[in-house]
């Protein structure tokens, strides 16, 4: 997976120093960059790139050695962006078990401390209690259905957990038994 951090960029924060000496174009490492404007709403003039690529207004642009892109051009992830493209069984479990966490604890604070332990998945109404005071109950009720939700997806996961254990399991029982048979046949050949 190729990340930002992987190639050089060019940030139009690093050229705009300056307002007076900006051009039309910016020369980075032979790449010729056209630059535009933009007027914000509170007065100004606020400086941007542009894409060769797509020819939209970019902040930042990678130098893919042939040409310069931007990072949607260029199919770049943010190192972040990594753990959840590529997430294991386990991994989801513990992401969707905080995500868990922290919506209980927003409906819930003084019982934050009972929200940090895995697999307390017992009703919400034992450890939620009541609405909290000023909030509608459209968003309570909408809370309460995102953390069933939630419940609902760590079970899935963690239940796929134990019957990938088992079949790993399965498999190493099988392996063992394969041995030890071939170990019995060469005792009786010897």
């Amino acid at each position: 997976m190729r990340t930002v951090t992987d190639y050089r960029q060019l940030n139009i924060k690093d050229i705009v120093s300056n307002v007076h000496s900006v051009k039309n174009c910016v020369i980075f490492n032979g790449h010729n960059i056209k630059l535009t404007t933009s007027s914000p709403n509170y007065g100004g003039v606020r400086y941007w790139l542009v894409c060769p690529i797509c020819d939209k207004r970019k902040g930042t642009l990678f130098d893919m050695k042939s040409v310069m892109a931007c990072r949607t051009c260029a199919k770049l992830y943010y190192p972040l962006q990594e753990n959840k493209v590529q997430r294991d069984n386990i991994s989801k479990f513990l992401y969707y078990d905080r995500l868990l966490s922290k919506a209980r604890t927003e409906l819930n604070p003084k019982f934050e401390w009972a929200f940090y332990s895995y697999l307390r998945y017992d009703p919400i109404t034992l450890s939620l209690h009541n609405k909290p005071k000023g909030m509608h109950w459209k968003t309570y009720n909408n809370k309460i259905e995102h953390i069933d939700r939630l419940i609902n997806k760590a079970l899935l996961l963690y239940g796929v957990i134990n019957i990938d254990k088992q079949n790993h399991a399965d498999e190493i029982s099988k392996q063992y038994d394969i041995i030890l048979k071939n170990q019995v046949n060469t005792k009786y050949i010897v």
